[in-house]
């Protein structure tokens, strides 16, 4: 062999055995994400109605209490969390229930809450009752 392919084969060895370990390292990672997915996906049991229930009561409440306070610093960003996780928790008892879907996002009309929420009474699960404190 020549003295100029022996010397862009040691130059290229140690980039391409490289690029091979980062290509195993992420197949490698992916794998295991995958079979964690797989696992926790399959044996997830869901949460009972009566916990969802009182989430979203609570969850509820917080919000009301927190729209009409004006002592409280970033209120603005801490009614945008309330709403999300308010949201989040509606959508699961909408799925769980058979009501309509929401809207995806956290731009949901006050009218589809509204309309969510007299679905979930229909089918005796009252978001406005009181939440225990």
């Amino acid at each position: 062999m020549s003295p100029a392919v022996e010397l862009i084969g040691v130059i290229l060895l140690p980039t391409a055995l490289g690029y091979g370990l980062l290509g195993s390292i992420r197949l490698v990672r992916w794998a295991l994400r995958r079979r964690s997915a797989a696992r926790y996906s399959s044996a997830a049991i869901p949460e009972p109605i009566d916990r969802l229930g009182a989430r979203l009561r609570r969850l509820r409440a917080e919000l009301e209490a927190m729209e009409t306070r004006a002592d409280v610093p970033a209120k603005s960003i801490r009614l945008h969390a309330l709403r999300g996780a308010y949201l989040d928790v509606l959508r699961t008892a909408c799925q769980r229930l058979a009501v309509g879907p929401l809207p995806p996002g956290d731009l949901v009309p006050q009218s589809e809450i509204y309309r969510a929420e007299a679905g979930l009474r229909q089918r005796g699960l009252d978001v406005r009752e009181t939440a225990p404190h």
